[in-house]
């Protein structure tokens, strides 16, 4: 059930409603309703960055390949992770490394559309699902947000810090038949390569190039996996 889209039906219903029903009845009703949103947000959002959290995100990415497969629908993933995240902990302590996370998806909410699902998927780890975007898109999207990442004095104490990402991009291909936890294994496959090729890097950095000899360090196996992905526009 779209728990959501459901309190919405019924606060529509609701404010129809409201000449015929008991004030009183109403009022308790429309409380019972802002609740429901609160705990539905207390369950689906990250408190520190206001993106949703990983199991909301795991829940959209099995609904998002659901209507991929029934509709013959496309979308791309982008998965982010900060650059030696560790070492701004380690230096400026937690509280500072904090203030990079909340800054960090600021910006993510900043650089893409409404339809769109940012999420913080883990420690210094961030998911975004782009509906309706191919590959060029995608990567687009995540070229803008490494530039405003590394360009962002992120405002923490006792003094601005820097940060850069690496990034995995990939376009979601409906005749492949992957299951959810398959398509992310392999877009965390490029993530994984963007950090081995220096970090502040988006893998694949031009379409088709992933199948280059660059991709040292993932399996065989993996590669011919990577082939249920798109890494280009046909």
């Amino acid at each position: 059930m779209d728990i959501k889209r459901k309190i919405t039906e019924v606060k529509k219903f609701l404010r129809e409603q409201a000449p015929a029903c008991d004030q009183e009845i109403l009022h308790y009703l429309e409380e019972l309703c802002q609740l429901c949103e609160e705990l539905y947000a207390q369950a689906s959002i990250d408190f520190l960055t206001g993106l949703y959290n990983r199991r909301f995100f795991e829940k959209e990415l099995e609904l998002s390949v659901e209507r991929a497969k029934r509709d013959r629908l496309i979308f791309s993933l982008i998965l982010l992770d900060l650059d030696h995240f560790k070492k701004i902990n380690d230096r400026y302590g937690h509280l500072a490394g904090d203030q990079v996370l909340k800054g960090v998806g600021s910006l993510i909410k900043k650089s893409i559309r409404k339809i769109d699902i940012p999420a913080r998927y883990g420690g210094e780890e961030f998911a975004i699902i782009l509906p309706g975007t191919g590959f060029e898109g995608a990567l687009s999207v995540a070229r803008r947000l490494k530039e405003k990442i590394s360009e962002a004095d992120f405002d923490a104490q006792p003094q601005p810090i820097k940060v850069t990402a690496s990034m995995g991009v990939g376009t979601y291909r409906p005749l492949n038949g992957l299951s959810p936890q398959e398509f992310f294994k392999h877009i965390d496959a490029l993530l994984y390569q963007a950090k081995q090729a220096g970090r502040n890097q988006i893998f694949p950095r031009q379409p088709q190039q992933v199948f280059g000899d660059e991709l040292e360090g993932i399996t065989y196996d993996e590669k011919q996996a990577l082939k249920g992905v798109w890494l280009h526009d046909d």
